[in-house]
C-alpha cells in the first residue's frame, strides 16, 4: 500500500471539500470540469468560476428540471446555462425547491443539449453521496490535472469513481457495548462505519434472543 490516497479516500476527501464549499476537479479522458456544490457555494468562489473561460452551467436532476420547466436534453439531468448577471441567490433558487412558492419565477431557462454530460452526472452523484442537494455549478477547464495541482484541489477520475458511487459502501463493525434499557436489561449498542468515510450507523440489540439470531433495531445515522 502506497502513501497516496486511493479512490475511496479521494472520494471521501471530495465529499468533505464540497460540504465546505471547496471546489473539486472531475476528469474523463481529456475533458475536465471544476465543480462547486450549489448548496455550499459562496459569492467569492462563484465570481472566480464565472471569470474562467466558457459559460458555467448548473447541473440539476431531471425531476428538478421538470419542476422548473427546463428541458432535460440529457435524460436524467439538465445543464442550465448561467445567465448573464445571475447571482448567488439565483443559483440557490435553481438548486433548492424550499423557496419555490416564495420565488416561483426563475426562467426562462436555457439548457445545454450538445456535448457529453458524464461529468455532470458524476457531479450530481457525488453531491448526493455528500448529503448535499443534487445541484452543482460547473465549468470546463482545459487541463484538469494542472489546474488541480496549481490550486490544491482534489482531482477525481470518472472511470475510477463511478463504480464506487453506484452503490452503498459496505459497513464495518467498529465497537459494541452493553446498553441496559427499560425494555431490555441485556441490550447492546453496535456501531458500524462505512468504508467510504460516510456517517456512522448505530443499531441496538434488544431482548434476549438466541445467540445465533440477534434482534437489531437500527437508529438514525450520526
Amino acid at each position: 500500500m502506497g502513501l497516496a490516497p486511493d479512490i475511496v479516500e479521494l472520494l471521501a476527501r471530495a465529499r468533505a471539500d464540497l460540504r465546505m464549499g471547496v471546489p473539486v476537479i472531475l476528469c474523463d479522458g481529456e475533458s475536465s470540469v471544476i465543480v462547486l456544490a450549489a448548496e455550499t457555494l459562496d459569492r467569492g468562489r462563484m465570481a472566480d468560476m464565472i471569470a474562467l473561460a466558457g459559460t458555467p452551467v448548473v447541473a440539476i436532476t431531471m425531476r428538478r428540471a421538470e419542476t422548473l420547466k427546463a428541458r432535460a436534453y440529457d435524460g436524467d439531468l439538465a445543464r442550465v446555462r448561467l445567465p448573464e448577471g445571475a447571482d448567488l441567490a439565483w443559483v440557490r433558487a435553481i438548486a433548492d425547491p424550499a423557496d419555490d412558492l416564495i420565488a416561483p419565477m426563475k426562467g426562462p431557462l436555457t439548457t445545454e443539449r450538445d456535448g457529453n454530460a458524464n461529468l455532470h452526472r458524476l457531479a450530481l452523484k457525488l453531491s448526493k453521496s455528500a448529503r448535499l442537494l443534487p445541484a452543482a455549478l460547473m465549468a470546463e477547464v482545459k487541463d484538469g490535472h494542472a489546474f488541480a495541482t496549481t490550486h490544491g484541489l482534489t482531482l477525481i477520475s470518472h472511470a475510477m469513481a463511478l463504480p464506487h458511487l453506484a452503490g452503498r459502501s459496505p459497513l464495518h463493525p467498529v465497537v459494541s457495548a452493553r446498553l441496559p434499557m427499560d425494555v431490555s436489561e441485556a441490550g447492546r449498542l453496535h456501531v458500524y462505519r462505512p468504508q467510504d468515510g460516510g456517517e456512522e450507523h448505530y443499531a441496538i440489540e434488544i431482548g434476549r434472543p438466541a445467540r445465533d439470531r440477534p434482534v437489531l433495531a437500527r437508529l438514525h445515522s450520526a
